[in-house]
């Protein structure tokens, strides 16, 4: 296969995203816009994360590496080992425009790409009730210009939109009551929130032929009877994760058929 020079890279992190929470792999997920808009989009069937948490895991996708060789062991970890290079800074050295954003940037303090990530809405004081036009704004630069961009979303993460609600119940308590497939509800309408009316509205911005945009999840999540949540555990539920892949100019890319992880 022939891959043409690009030199605008997008790479979209999902917190939490699990494999089932993608119409192509369940039919009850109802995404109609996503679905088009990225129906051109290849997906990896067997794809998988270095670690269950997001510090580490996103720092195996911007450096190639694995925790015991990055030191980003786990969550509570603060920093790397000392001269491993990054996506952020390799990029940047090479003069391409950055971006960076996140829901909460603050997750990745103290690790070696933190000066390039901010807020989505500098703006907004919660991240989740923010615009999105900054956000395009930056991304819209002219076609000659390398670019390299990072947009993190972490409303999929946690309490998934119930903040607020009065009387919501716990995923931990609907699981404990043999309530698993509502729990998944909550869980699922979080997902498609950000799938459906946010990242539609920042893809159909772009220039799509221009752009190579890789979506996935940091880590999944648990929500079944070994576990409710991630970060401790190796679970399927955790570690299977989606990774949609657009390359202009290939209209089928073939993954290999054996498992493939982050860091490949």
């Amino acid at each position: 296969m022939t891959i043409p020079s690009i030199n605008k890279l997008f790479l979209i992190s999902i917190d939490c995203w699990r494999y089932d929470a993608l119409s192509r792999t369940n039919p009850l997920f109802n995404t109609p816009k996503f679905d088009l808009l990225t129906q051109d989009f290849s997906l990896a069937e067997k794809f998988f994360v270095s670690a269950p948490a997001t510090r580490p895991s996103h720092t195996s996708y911007f450096t190639g590496l694995y925790p015991f060789e990055h030191g980003v062991y786990g969550q509570t970890y603060l920093k790397m080992f000392e001269g491993i290079p990054n996506l952020f800074q390799i990029f940047s050295d090479a003069d391409y425009h950055i971006t960076g954003r996140s829901e909460r940037p603050e997750v990745f303090r103290f690790l070696d790409f933190e000066p390039f990530i901010t807020s989505i809405d500098p703006n907004a004081q919660a991240q989740h009730l923010g615009s999105l036009e900054d956000l395009i704004q930056h991304l819209k630069q002219p076609s000659n210009t390398p670019q390299f961009c990072f947009l993190h979303f972490w409303y999929t993460h946690g309490g998934y939109g119930m903040s607020g609600i009065p009387d919501a119940p716990s995923l931990k308590w609907l699981v404990d009551q043999g309530r698993t497939d509502e729990a998944l509800r909550i869980y699922y309408a979080a997902a498609t929130h950000i799938l459906e009316f946010k990242l539609v509205e920042i893809l159909k911005q772009l220039k799509l032929p221009e752009w190579a945009v890789f979506i996935f999840g940091d880590h999944g999540e648990g929500i079944c009877e070994e576990l409710i949540d991630h970060g401790s555990t190796l679970n399927q539920n955790v570690l299977h994760v989606p990774l949609l892949a657009h390359i202009p100019g290939v209209s089928n890319l073939e993954f290999p058929i054996p498992p493939i992880s982050a860091i490949d």
